[in-house]
């Protein structure tokens, strides 16, 4: 049976049995004309595990790059199954680090858009590697976090602007992620209650409302000009904006509109 549709129009949802929250970026409309092409980017929760199936899918997408937002305490404790695969170079670029590492994590430690915001501040240069590996890609990529929320909203969000998909469109983008992730958060929960954190505080981490991102978005705006303007200053190169923007995006009324037979019926 296929996915239903997950944001009106287009099915964009992927189906992995390691997985609640993989989609397809594309069949966004771009504010200069045509829409984001499937195929090319692909935003997701770990993928823990892989089946034969899932295996022939990859193949199918022509999966050549995959990008970790994770700490090192997070791979260590839930491994990607994607790590080790003939043809998928694999990079680990950890989003919360350097906030750590400046000592700037948020007074109160559940607030979602101050990490939101701090993430903009303090890993401009971890965002730009990872763009810069987007950009280089030769066929699709998939970029994770554990979730497929936070730092993967950020990276997607930071890419679709961009190319000049619209904030409103971002936005419910990134809303569709709260009502796919229920498994996540069970295991998460049950995961922090047995480390003695009270629940009652960690499900606020747990939301994916329309609010907490753009809010983020408004910080980009006003401090730092906007996403290409973040992204040009954090050292990505002018050349791989114009790549990505050029493999992402295509042109005319009809680019994008309707989903390839594999997300169909992944």
């Amino acid at each position: 049976m296929p996915p239903p549709p997950i944001d009106g129009t287009v099915e964009r949802a992927l189906r992995f049995s390691g997985s609640v929250n993989c989609r397809d970026l594309g069949g966004l409309p771009v504010s200069a004309g045509g829409r984001t092409r499937f195929g090319v980017l692909l935003r997701s929760d770990a993928l823990l595990t892989l089946a034969p199936e899932d295996v022939a899918q990859l193949r199918q997408l022509a999966l050549t790059t995959v990008i970790d937002l994770r700490q090192a305490g997070e791979i260590l404790r839930d491994g990607s199954a994607l790590s080790g695969r003939d043809g998928i170079d694999e990079h680990h670029v950890p989003i919360w680090q350097p906030i750590h590492e400046a000592g700037r994590q948020p007074s109160d430690p559940w607030d979602l858009t101050a990490w939101y915001r701090a993430a903009l501040d303090h890993s401009g240069a971890a965002f730009a590697l990872a763009f810069e590996r987007l950009a280089a890609a030769t066929g699709a990529s998939l970029f994770h976090c554990t979730v497929g929320k936070d730092r993967t909203g950020l990276l997607a969000a930071l890419v679709l602007e961009s190319v000049g998909v619209g904030r409103s469109d971002v936005v419910d983008d990134y809303v569709l992620t709260h009502e796919r992730i229920d498994p996540i958060r069970t295991r998460l929960v049950a995961d922090a209650e047995a480390r003695g954190i009270d629940p009652v505080d960690f499900v606020r981490m747990l939301g994916a409302d329309a609010d907490t991102l753009a809010s983020a978005l408004e910080h980009l705006d006003r401090r730092y000009g906007g996403a290409e303007a973040y992204l040009l200053a954090a050292g990505v190169r002018e050349e791989s904006l114009r790549r990505l923007s050029s493999r992402l995006v295509a042109s005319g009324p009809a680019a994008g509109g309707t989903a390839p037979a594999r997300s169909r019926g992944a």
